[in-house]
Formats: C-alpha cells, structure tokens, sequence
C-alpha cells in the first residue's frame, strides 16, 4: 500500500532524494507527488488552473544534489555533504496567488523572483522603465522592484521583490527587506528546517 501524505511539504520532505531527475527543472507537486515539470516556469504553470488540491511549485537547481567530493591523485574514505537546501514554502500574490518555495539568504538584500514567476504572478513592465542592475555570485542581471503580498505560515505582509528581467536567472530567493525585520529565523541543517518567528 502507498504510503498517504496529508500535505504537498510532507510528500517533498519524505521523497526529496527523487526530485534529483528534475533537476534544472521547476515542479508542481501535491501531496500524491510530483504533477508536473518544465525547464519552462510558464509552460508549468498552465495545469494550476486545474488543480483542485493544495499545490506548490519549487525550481530544483542543478546544485542541490551532488556527488561526493573527490581530489585527485588523493582518495578521501568518506566526504559527507548534506544535500539540504535552506528553503521555506511562501504564498506570492499579486494579481494571482503562488505558493513558491523561496532559497531563504541571509545575504540577500532583497528578495528576487525570475521573470517568469513575474509575469505568472501579474506583473508587467513599461517599455520606459528603469532597469537596475544588480551582482551576484551568477553575474549581473537587471530587474526592477515590485512590493510583492507575502504570506509566511499564517503571517501576511508587503515586501519590496527584485523582479529580474534578464533572461536565464531562474532563482527565487527570500532575502532579508522586510522579512528579517518582522521575523526572528532559525536555521536547523541537522534537522532540514527553517523557523520562522514572528517578532
């Protein structure tokens, strides 16, 4: 008998070793599994619609699960790496709603969506707007800043969200404008969790 999973979250943190033939790929999971998966955010988010069940989407990049370290000529017996990725389901909404899980960085200034997610969520752009330009460890990329609804656990508030506009940049992360001032965060790796405390 398949084992029944009463949330989206309790199937991806019982099945997570399976979401490596999906890397570089964006996911819909339910609490059955995995429903769908495109490199395409836009293409993937075309089966919502007819969801009736809780949902959330998740990108699985091309880093989160990798193979033991090795250096060559010398051989190490064991080289652990835990696989865990520091991230937190956050309900998105603008003109339609999303639950996303965010790569929650401390040493992000802004949280950052992709272009895709951007459209996906209702934003649009003006042929005379600004673009800034931001760096990262990926390189540059131009975006421009939206105030984005976010909803963490039962908590629900505005933040300020780079919408990048460069092509490619598929991250979504949650960074520290806003979110780090309302809440207290606690990092648990041993135990793969994140708390989120409202202050």
């Amino acid at each position: 008998m398949e084992k029944q999973y009463n949330t989206p979250n309790d199937w991806y943190k019982a099945n997570r070793s399976q979401l490596k033939q999906y890397q570089s790929e964006w996911i819909v999971v339910t609490k059955e599994g995995v429903i769908a998966h495109d490199k395409n955010y836009l293409k993937l988010v075309t089966v919502l619609d007819k969801l009736s069940d809780a949902y959330l989407i998740d990108r699985i990049f091309e880093n989160e699960f990798c193979e033991p370290v090795r250096f060559l000529p010398i051989r190490f017996k064991t080289v652990r790496h835990h696989d865990w990725q520091p991230k937190y389901d956050v309900v998105l909404t603008v003109t339609h709603s999303r639950p996303l899980r965010m790569l929650v960085d401390s040493g992000a200034d802004f949280s950052l969506i992709s272009k895709q997610v951007g459209l996906d969520l209702g934003f649009d752009i003006a042929k005379t707007e600004l673009l800034g330009k931001a760096q990262g460890v990926g390189g540059c990329v131009e975006y421009v800043l939206r105030n984005v609804n976010m909803q963490i656990d039962s908590y629900s508030f505005t933040a300020p969200v780079a919408w990048v506009q460069t092509d490619g940049c598929e991250e979504v992360i949650l960074g520290r404008e806003v979110v780090f001032d309302l809440f207290d965060i606690e990092f648990k790796q041993a135990e793969e969790m994140i708390l989120f405390k409202k202050r």
